[in-house]
């Protein structure tokens, strides 16, 4: 994502932000403040005026989530909303793919410069899990909808607020070991690289643009969850 030849100006560029009070979107908007015209899409103002004070503009979100973007009329919008666990009100349908392209299909009402979409590693249409494959329907839509686009695909992102990290400081009150898988392996992303790619992918003219964001060390989980109870000083034996 280098690229020196960036023909957008940074301090006029309205930039409109969904799921920007998540674990990566805090990272992504600490990177992107002072760079951009920050516009976040969210139900509750108030959080994020605990999160970051009074520097950023938000837009209540309604039913209709794809208002903000007609009241921006922003230059980039970013979505970074995406589920790990379902619910009745919140499938892996309705997060990944349906919010998506309504915010696509509005997107395609304004003069928007690019779209920038959080997939994820191994994202595939015919894939069994419909974690992955929902991820690449929003894909799909996305490249034939002919916005300019960059899409990301990360691994397991490594950072403090990430939900393994939560989970072992929750678990390992009542936990006196932890189970691993055995063969699966990941390629762990630092979250500050990931934001950092965000950053260039809004500031610069890539575009049309798919990156998947892997670390440098290729791991086990067990190797994966010793580093993550070592950094939390959680000393709990892996299985």
């Amino acid at each position: 994502l280098q690229n020196s030849n960036s023909s957008l100006i940074f301090n006029t560029m309205k930039v409109l932000i969904y799921g920007s009070t998540g674990f990566v979107g805090r990272y992504v908007i600490k990177q992107l403040i002072n760079k951009v015209e920050l516009y976040l899409a969210v139900r509750n103002e108030s959080k994020v005026k605990s999160i970051f004070g009074d520097y950023i503009k938000a837009i209540k979100l309604t039913d209709k989530i794809e208002n903000p973007i007609f009241e921006v009329n922003p230059d980039v919008v970013i979505n970074l909303i995406g589920i790990l666990k379902e619910s009745k009100d919140n499938t892996f349908e309705y997060a990944h793919y349906e919010i998506p392209k309504r915010l696509i299909d509005a997107s395609k009402s304004v003069n928007l410069k690019k779209f920038i979409q959080m997939s994820a590693l191994g994202a595939d249409i015919n894939s069994k899990s419909r974690y992955q494959k929902t991820k690449a329907m929003a894909e799909q839509y996305l490249i034939s909808s002919g916005l300019d686009y960059v899409i990301f695909r990360p691994s397991i992102i490594f950072g403090k607020e990430q939900k393994l990290f939560e989970d072992f400081k929750k678990y390992s009150k009542i936990a006196p070991f932890f189970l691993a898988p055995c063969d699966a392996k990941v390629q762990p992303v630092n979250i500050y690289d990931v934001a950092e790619c965000f950053e260039k992918a809004t500031t610069t003219d890539v575009k049309n643009e798919i990156f998947e964001l892997c670390g440098n060390k290729v791991v086990n989980y067990k190797e994966l969850f010793e580093f993550a109870l070592k950094y939390l000083n959680i000393k709990r034996p892996v299985i």
